[in-house]
């Protein structure tokens, strides 16, 4: 008898894709008919256009590129749109690169506040008072995410 299993992606609040119990977006693209070096020109590109501060560019291996930076967004924690609600959400992006392939993670979230910093998988997670406001939080998160990789996705395609 065979037994198939289903593993389901892990979500932090059914809403954010978690591997080893962090948040981290991850995938492999391929780019057919694309050498190395037009995806790491790209890659460049896309990090110059979000904004992405790049911390390490340097060849792995004969046929391996690595491109790592941080990045951030604001958005609103919280019922109104008061601007002590918004939070910086900071993380780390990573691209590895190969003849044509890809492959992006997006992980280390970090929630800033002015006098303290919290890792996101943990950020207010023990005031079940305030969880409905958290939920809608981290969709924004989710939705500021997609949109990032869509322009990576994008740029890469080209």
């Amino acid at each position: 008898m065979v037994v198939n299993s289903i593993n389901a992606q892990a979500l932090l609040l059914d809403i954010l894709p978690l591997a080893n119990s962090k948040v981290t977006y991850k995938n492999v693209n391929e780019v057919i008919g694309s050498s190395k070096l037009d995806l790491l020109t790209q890659a460049e590109n896309w990090c110059k256009n979000e904004s992405i501060t790049l911390e390490i560019n340097k060849p792995i291996d004969a046929t391996h590129h690595y491109l790592s930076g941080d990045h951030s967004f604001k958005t609103l924690w919280g019922p109104n749109d008061y601007p002590e609600l918004y939070k910086e959400v900071t993380f780390k992006i990573s691209l590895t690169i190969k003849n044509e392939r890809y492959q992006y993670e997006i992980s280390s979230f970090i929630v800033k506040e002015p006098n303290q910093a919290a890792q996101l998988e943990i950020y207010k997670m023990d005031h079940k008072k305030l969880y409905k406001y958290n939920k809608a939080f981290y969709q924004r998160i989710d939705t500021e995410i997609n949109k990032l990789i869509t322009s990576l996705v994008k740029t890469m395609d080209q």
